[in-house]
């Protein structure tokens, strides 16, 4: 039993990788060229990608990598090599056998592979904007259901009048980096995700004999004290979204890929709930208690 579940995390981790090394060589050369600081962040991911350190195709970038850091200097030549070696690799794990690349769990894999690509130096550059627009704008699936239609909508907005400011630029960046949790300004590679972009803005709510329903890992307690708490305010609480929800409560410790977790799934279905018009609201943990303590 145990084997075959090392097998199954094996596979899925794998796969994880794979589509997400694919979508991040997308995201460093969507704009013509590699930087040194994309360089770097590509390497130490590597690094991090601890389960298939010892795979070909990942060893393979590796040594390249070491070679053109090897004297110290990284050349303009080099790196333009180092971006034609990149797209050939990228056919070749597009071509490998027994990846899936192709289901919902994928999709979202490239999609946080592009993001994670696209500010690894972190820098966004038009180009790069409109690169993530076009990708988006191709895959239906994504565009269409949570996140990836906050990402898109965000990014639509940006280019609707053909003018990119630089508060736009910076609103997107923050964005992807809470998508992603890679945050390259602060050294982090592949943290933890689901930052402020994705919750709701909420200002003096009244949580009082409201319907909540608390999902995730708390720092306040357990899931039953959270709610022990909401019944004291006369609060009903339920275990899964439905449409007379007014509050969806996100715990503070979120973990690495929180939108395949069923906490995810929750903050899907309130956000689809959402686009139907119904009233409820995605928080954090920290903005419910800021609104409750002095209840």
């Amino acid at each position: 039993m145990k084997d075959k579940l090392y097998g199954y995390n094996y596979v899925r981790n794998r796969n994880k990788l794979f589509a997400n090394l694919i979508s991040i060589i997308d995201g460093i050369t969507c704009d013509g060229e590699i930087t040194e600081q994309e360089l770097l962040y590509l390497d130490t991911w590597l690094l991090e990608a601890k389960s298939l350190q010892n795979n070909v195709i990942f060893q393979q970038i590796r040594d390249h990598i070491i070679n053109i850091r090897f004297d110290g200097k990284v050349t303009k030549d080099e790196l333009k090599e180092l971006k034609s070696s990149l797209l050939l690799i990228q056919r070749d794990i597009l071509d490998l056998p027994n990846i899936d690349l192709y289901s919902k769990e994928s999709d979202m894999h490239l999609l946080s592979g592009l993001c994670k690509g696209v500010i690894s130096d972190n820098k966004l550059n038009d180009d790069e904007i409109r690169y993530l627009n076009w990708w988006l704008s191709q895959n239906g699936l994504l565009k269409n259901n949570y996140p990836g239609s906050e990402l898109y909508r965000l990014v639509t907005d940006i280019l609707a009048d053909s003018i990119i400011t630089e508060e736009e630029r910076q609103k997107l960046k923050y964005m992807l980096i809470d998508f992603t949790g890679s945050d390259p300004e602060n050294g982090v590679v592949d943290g933890l995700a689901m930052g402020k972009s994705f919750f709701d803005d909420i200002s003096d709510a009244d949580f009082t004999n409201k319907v909540l329903c608390f999902t995730g890992k708390f720092v306040y307690g357990s899931r039953a004290k959270c709610e022990e708490k909401a019944h004291e305010l006369g609060c009903l609480t339920i275990k899964d979204c439905r449409s007379d929800l007014d509050y969806l409560i996100v715990g503070t410790l979120n973990f690495r890929d929180w939108i395949y977790q069923s906490f995810g799934r929750k903050i899907e279905k309130a956000k689809e709930y959402q686009k139907q018009g119904h009233k409820v609201k995605v928080i954090t943990e920290e903005q419910w208690l800021s609104n409750i303590m002095g209840s």
